[in-house]
C-alpha cells in the first residue's frame, strides 16, 4: 500500500522559499522554515537554492549509499506542494506563493479564452501538439521570481541558473554547477537560484529504480558535491520540486464510454491529479461511474471541496485558479495513470514513473543543507 501524504504548507518548499526572501530583506508571502532560518543566522556572503526535478527523499534513499554527499547533508524532509509536479511545485519554489495563489494547477490547464487545453511552459496545445503563438504563461500566469524579488530591493545582487530563463545558456549539469560557481565569486551578498531537469526526464523514461536511474543519481550527487568544494563563504540548499512513483497501468479514458459520455470537456492538469469538466445532467453518473472504476486508486472531490480541504494552499486564489479545476478533482493515491486522446489528437505519451499524486514517495522532498566556511 501506498502512503498516503497531503500537503503540508508550514513545512515545505513555500516556506524554505519565504525563508530566503526573508533573509534577504525582502517582504514575506507565508510563514518562513525554522530549520532553514537557523542556517541562515550565520550570514552568508553566497546563498545557492539548487532544485534538482523529481529528487525526491526515497530517490535519494534507493539510489544513493548513506555515505553520499546529498544524503550526508539532508538535514530535512519537507513537503511539496499540490499537485507536486514541476509547474505547480517549482512555481512555489520560484515565487513563494501557492498554487491557489501563483494560478499554476499542474502541466496543461483548460484556457476558455482560446478554447484548448495548453501548457504553458511549451506554449502548445496539449492534445494535438500544435505550437501556438500565445503565450499564456506571460499573458496569464506571470509572477515575480525571488531573484527578481531580491533584486528589486536594490540591497542584493540575485541571479538565475536555468536553461528557460535566468539569462544564462545552461544546457547540462555542469553548466549549472560551473555557472554558480562563476556568479557566487566576489565578496558582495547575493543569492543564486538553479534549477536542473534531472533525474525527472529519466525516471520518466525507465522507471524510479531502474539502473538508469540510479546512474543519473549518483552522477548528480557527484556534480553537486564537486560544485560544492569550490564554493566559499555560502550556503548550498538543494532541494526538490516533487518526487515519482513507477506507474501499474496506464488507463486511456477516451475509451470508457460509460465516462467519456459524461464529460462536455477533455480532462486537463495532470494524470494523477485530475481535473473533469462534467455536463451538468451526467454528473451523478460520473461519480458512480468513477468510482466504481478507480475508487480504489483516486479520491474523487468536488472543485469546492478540494478547496476547502487545503490542498492548493491558502492566500488570495488567483483570478483563473477556479476556472482550471473544472467540476471535479481526482487525485491520486495508488500507481496508475489517467490518460485522454481526442479524436484529432496526438498518441498520448506512455511513462514508467509519473507524479503529481498523493503518495509520500511522490510529495516528500528533501532539504539538503551544505555549510561551505572556507
Amino acid at each position: 500500500m501506498n502512503k498516503i501524504c497531503k500537503p503540508d504548507y508550514k513545512n515545505g518548499l513555500v516556506n524554505l522559499a519565504n525563508s530566503i526572501l526573508q533573509y534577504f530583506g525582502c517582504p514575506i508571502h507565508h510563514s518562513t522554515l525554522p530549520a532553514l532560518d537557523k542556517f541562515l543566522e550565520k550570514n552568508y556572503q553566497t546563498v545557492v537554492l539548487l532544485v534538482l526535478d523529481g529528487m525526491g527523499v526515497d530517490m535519494l534513499e534507493h539510489n544513493l549509499s548513506e555515505k553520499s554527499f546529498l544524503r550526508r547533508h539532508l538535514v530535512k524532509e519537507i513537503s511539496s506542494v499540490f499537485p507536486p509536479t514541476t509547474t505547480a511545485a517549482t512555481t512555489s519554489i520560484y515565487t513563494g506563493l501557492t498554487p491557489q495563489e501563483h494560478g499554476w494547477a499542474g502541466w496543461q490547464c483548460y484556457f476558455k479564452e482560446y478554447g484548448r487545453n495548453i501548457e504553458p511552459f511549451l506554449k502548445r496545445d496539449f492534445y494535438t501538439g500544435k505550437s501556438l503563438d500565445v503565450d499564456v504563461g506571460k499573458e496569464f500566469l506571470s509572477h515575480k521570481k525571488l531573484f527578481e524579488q531580491i533584486n528589486e530591493q536594490g540591497k542584493y545582487k540575485a541571479y538565475g541558473v536555468a536553461r528557460f530563463w535566468g539569462g544564462y545558456n545552461v544546457e547540462t549539469m555542469n553548466d549549472v554547477c560551473g555557472k554558480i560557481v562563476e556568479l557566487s565569486k566576489g565578496k558582495d551578498k547575493k543569492f543564486i537560484l538553479a534549477y536542473y531537469k534531472e533525474p525527472d526526464s529519466t525516471m520518466h523514461r525507465t522507471g524510479c529504480y531502474s539502473e538508469k536511474t540510479k546512474t543519473k543519481i549518483k552522477s548528480l550527487d557527484r556534480r553537486v558535491e564537486s560544485m560544492a568544494q569550490k564554493l566559499q563563504n555560502a550556503l548550498l540548499i538543494v532541494t526538490a520540486d516533487h518526487g515519482l512513483i513507477d506507474i501499474s497501468e496506464d488507463v486511456r479514458l477516451e475509451k470508457i464510454k460509460e465516462i467519456n459520455d459524461c464529460l462536455r470537456l477533455p480532462p486537463a492538469i495532470e494524470p494523477r491529479a485530475v481535473a473533469f469538466y462534467v455536463k451538468e445532467d451526467k454528473k451523478e453518473q460520473f461519480e458512480t461511474e468513477f468510482k466504481q472504476r478507480f475508487g480504489q486508486d483516486f479520491i474523487l472531490l468536488s472543485a469546492e471541496e478540494y478547496l476547502r480541504q487545503g490542498y492548493a494552499g491558502e492566500g488570495p486564489m488567483h483570478h483563473k485558479f477556479r476556472e482550471f479545476l473544472g467540476d471535479y478533482m481526482a487525485l491520486a493515491t495508488g500507481s496508475r495513470i489517467l490518460q485522454y486522446q481526442t479524436p484529432d489528437g496526438i498518441d498520448s505519451v506512455e511513462f514508467k514513473a509519473h507524479h503529481a499524486g498523493l503518495t509520500q514517495n511522490e510529495m516528500i522532498v528533501p532539504m539538503i543543507v551544505y555549510q561551505s566556511d572556507k
